[in-house]
């Protein structure tokens, strides 16, 4: 019986991780730029000493994907790749005042909306909802497979 709980609420929660980031598609979607851009975007927006690298590692995106898209924002000038200090070999990523114009059609929208939605929680179900997460993640790494066989 217990177990068949706890099913339901690994189920129940993945659901919710999937509408939630069904919110920022649909977002993407109506504004007409890709899901995929528009995450690169965001992290670029918030992210110091923000490279490709970074990025894939942050959004799980495949590096084809990331370079695709860091290329094209090069190209129309959103962005300048510039020397990491201590490794002149890797690229910081940063916007230009183009790009800073660009990412201010979208992100303010998504930062606004975030906002509202936490502020909406009650103080009690924002401390909830983080040592939830936070517990949940700790706990969920812990005992996940590393990878490496099991012998």
């Amino acid at each position: 019986m217990a177990e068949d709980i706890i099913e339901e609420q690994i189920v129940q929660f993945c659901n919710m991780m999937h509408n939630l980031n069904r919110v920022y598609e649909d977002y993407a979607r109506s504004v007409d730029i890709p899901y995929t851009t528009l995450e690169i975007l965001d992290y670029i927006t918030w992210t110091d000493d923000c490279t490709q690298k970074k990025l894939c590692e942050m959004t799980f995106l495949p590096k084809q994907t990331v370079n695709n898209v860091i290329t094209a924002f090069n190209k129309q000038g959103l962005i300048e790749l510039r020397e990491f200090e201590r490794d002149r070999r890797i690229k910081t990523i940063h916007l230009t005042p183009a790009g800073i114009e660009y990412a201010d059609r979208y992100i303010p929208q998504i930062r606004k909306a975030e906002y509202e939605a936490m502020a909406q929680l009650t103080e009690t179900q924002r401390k909830h909802l983080l040592d939830g997460l936070d517990a949940y993640c700790k706990i969920f790494r812990g005992v996940m497979p590393s990878g490496e066989r099991q012998e």
